[in-house]
C-alpha cells in the first residue's frame, strides 16, 4: 500500500485555504456539521479519511465492513448526512450499498470513493444514484469540495 503523508493532507492550514477560496472562514465550514457515515474495507483508509473530514468540522462514523454499514444506516437512517462510501470491498460493493441506502432513503446523498483503475462506468454511476466519483487518496480540498458537491446534488 503506498503511504499516505497524513500531516500533509490533514494540516488546519489546508482547511482554511479552502475555506478561503469558497468565500468563507474556517468557522463556517465548522458550524455546518454534518454526520458522515464513511465505509471502506482498509481500516488505515478509514482512520486517515476520517481525520480529514473532522478536519473539514464534520463528524464521522467509520465502517470496515459493508453488511455492518447496512445495518447501521437501516436502523438510523436519519442519523447521516452523507455516505462515502469505497468499491471494491468484500460483501457487497460500494455501488451495491449506494443501491441499498438509497432504497432505504430516497435521494440520499452519496460520495464513491475509490481507486482510478476501480471506477465504474457513468452509466453504472447513475444506476445507483450516484452523482459525484473521487479517487483517493484525495487531497482535504478536493475531499470538501466533493461533500459540497455531492450534497448540492
Amino acid at each position: 500500500m503506498g503511504a499516505i503523508r497524513r500531516k500533509k493532507i490533514i494540516s488546519g492550514s489546508r482547511v482554511r485555504r479552502l475555506a478561503e477560496s469558497q468565500g468563507k472562514g474556517a468557522g463556517m465550514i465548522l458550524r455546518h456539521r454534518l454526520h458522515i457515515l464513511l465505509v471502506d474495507d482498509d481500516e488505515y483508509i478509514v482512520t486517515a479519511t476520517s481525520s480529514v473530514i473532522e478536519r473539514l468540522g464534520h463528524t464521522v462514523r467509520g465502517e470496515t465492513q459493508s453488511l455492518n454499514a447496512l445495518r447501521r444506516f437501516s436502523e438510523e437512517p436519519d442519523r447521516f448526512d452523507l455516505a462515502i462510501l469505497d468499491q471494491i470491498m468484500p460483501d457487497l460493493t460500494g455501488l451495491e450499498l449506494a443501491e441499498r441506502f438509497r432504497r432505504i432513503k430516497p435521494g440520499f446523498p452519496i460520495l464513491l470513493y475509490a481507486g482510478y483503475r476501480d471506477r465504474p462506468s457513468a452509466e453504472k454511476l447513475l444506476a445507483a444514484g450516484i452523482g459525484r466519483f473521487i479517487v483517493k487518496p484525495a487531497t482535504c480540498e478536493a475531499l470538501g469540495g466533493m461533500i459540497q458537491k455531492a450534497l448540492a446534488g
